[in-house]
């Protein structure tokens, strides 16, 4: 198990690096929908194993024929997926959980919402919505093949791959190993007959590493009677989930040691401010320099807080307009700065740090600031507070 100041980098790193490089592609009910350039790699070797696999399977189809038919079933399949996982989302959104995003990637796809749910049974309904909308799609599609089965040969086919692919994709998430849905579906059961929300996690951490290393075993097993590919394949997703499920028990400790830490224990009461009307030259060689600090809010005082000017602001303007360059004209305005309130919990504010790129950001209430908590800060508050707590 890693140390208190390791649970805090590898959290960070985590939630940093899962979704980078993406792919917006739309948005439903305020949910983003992206997709991982990772989704490429399982895309190309889906299209092309389906397409050599329907070409032997039915050798009087042209490889035309093939190709098209195996392309628009994994486009189906992976909104398929879509489906899936906005099965989860709009259950969560239902019962209070905000998603902000749903991020189709190389082994499925996740839903990201802002927050775990309070109640075992909310746990338990968002987390089997997905399997159930799996289920709905595979007996769709499998009606649909039935109905088909005279038309035009890829038709029926194709529909037939689907019933079969959604069916697997529902019984493999309910293989009761977090992160799967099943062992969600099992936290949110343990949860909800011991009363017990850290039990449940416990119970759902162990059984997510039982199903990775049996994954494992399955995975060595296939190697040695040789089927290398598929051995490879399961290998990284018990990978996959081993990984998935050590971070998500690190994201609950660290949770649990910081319970009691807010914005107030954290926040610098010192905090940086230059006048909207400075020089971006003056503020940059006199304020920047000497301080060390990468960002200042914009105003007379904290009650009255213009916005929030960085380095990377004065960076979008050439050298040699600083000196004409008011910091007001460069910084991005009040009304659009995130900020949190005094009670804020810690593990929140690193999260909205992570999610929204944010290096820094104002503690505020009653459109007062009280104090400044910048990323650097708040990691080194962390470890100290975790340390104490061992």
């Amino acid at each position: 198990m890693a140390g208190p100041a390791e649970a805090v980098k590898l959290a960070e790193k985590r939630r940093l690096t899962m979704f980078k490089s993406v792919l917006v592609i739309g948005h439903f009910r305020g949910i983003r929908l992206e997709v991982h350039i990772s989704w490429l790699i399982i895309f190309v070797l889906l299209l092309t194993t389906m397409s050599a696999g329907f070409q032997n399977q039915h050798p009087g189809w042209a490889v035309t024929t093939a190709v098209i038919t195996a392309l628009v079933t994994a486009l189906l399949f992976f909104a398929s997926i879509l489906a899936h996982e906005l099965g989860h989302s709009l259950v969560a959104i239902h019962r209070g959980v905000l998603v902000t995003a749903i991020t189709l990637f190389i082994f499925g796809g996740v839903a990201q919402m802002d927050r775990d749910p309070d109640k075992a049974n909310d746990e338990f309904w968002i987390a089997i919505a997905g399997p159930i909308v799996s289920f709905v799609l595979a007996g769709a599609f499998g009606l649909l093949a039935a109905i088909t089965s005279g038309w035009y040969q890829p038709v029926p086919v194709a529909l037939g791959w689907l019933a079969t692919i959604n069916l697997l994709v529902a019984v493999f998430n309910l293989i009761p190993g977090f992160p799967l849905d099943g062992g969600r579906v099992l936290r949110a059961v343990v949860w909800k007959l011991t009363n017990d929300a850290g039990k449940a996690n416990e119970t759902a951490f162990a059984s997510g590493k039982l199903v990775a290393y049996g994954l494992f075993g399955l995975a060595v097993w296939n190697m040695v009677v040789g089927n290398l590919v598929g051995g490879l394949w399961i290998l990284l997703i018990a990978w996959f989930l081993l990984n998935m499920t050590q971070a998500q028990s690190r994201m609950y400790l660290l949770k649990e040691r910081l319970a009691g830490v807010r914005a107030r224990d954290l926040a610098d009461p010192d905090v940086p401010l230059v006048t909207g009307q400075r020089p971006v030259e003056a503020w940059l060689y006199q304020d920047v320099l000497p301080s060390g600090r990468r960002a200042f809010l914009v105003g007379r005082d904290t009650a009255h807080v213009e916005g929030l000017v960085s380095l990377s602001d004065a960076r979008r303007v050439a050298q040699a307009q600083w000196p004409e360059t008011r910091v007001a004209d460069i910084m991005t305005p009040a009304d659009k700065l995130y900020h949190v309130p005094p009670g804020a919990k810690a593990d929140e504010i690193l999260q909205l740090l992570n999610e929204h790129g944010l290096n820094q950001i104002p503690v505020m209430e009653n459109g007062r600031v009280s104090g400044w908590i910048d990323r650097q800060r708040l990691l080194r508050t962390i470890e100290i507070h975790l340390e104490i707590k061992r």
